[in-house]
């Protein structure tokens, strides 16, 4: 017969074969992300048309070039020559995006830190329990 700590060793083990691995992978998935991230750089940006619910946005690179894209427009409709800040990564510097990029891969490590974290009290739970009983 089973006695209970075996059976929950049992348990531990199963949840660190299936927490473990997946909590490595997120994070490290997440941490690539956040470094990716990290290259982005603030520019400033003028509105040069607007249409509907898109506008046109115009700015300079780093060597003095000049980009421009259409965007999407959220709240309220904006005036031609608003600035805004767009933020450029530099093996990107056509493509532009509106939001900041701090946050990018921050839900990622998080939730690969949680599952790791309990993967890792699951495998020494599972060692330790055995000894005890």
């Amino acid at each position: 017969m089973t006695e209970p700590l075996d059976a929950i060793a049992i348990v531990g083990e199963v949840v660190s074969w299936l927490l473990l691995p997946s909590g490595l992978l997120l994070l490290v998935i997440g941490l690539a992300r956040r470094s990716w991230a990290r290259n982005y750089r603030a520019a400033k940006a003028v509105i040069t048309t607007v249409h509907e619910r898109d506008a046109k946005l115009r700015w300079f690179g780093d060597e003095g070039d000049v980009h421009e894209t259409v965007s999407p427009l959220t709240g309220p409709i904006p005036a031609v020559g608003d600035a805004r800040t767009v933020w450029v990564h530099p093996s990107r510097p056509e493509s532009a995006r509106l939001d900041s990029p701090a946050h990018d891969g921050r839900a990622l490590t998080t939730l690969g830190g949680i599952l790791t974290a309990v993967g890792v009290f699951a495998v020494v739970l599972s060692f330790v329990l055995p000894l005890v009983g």
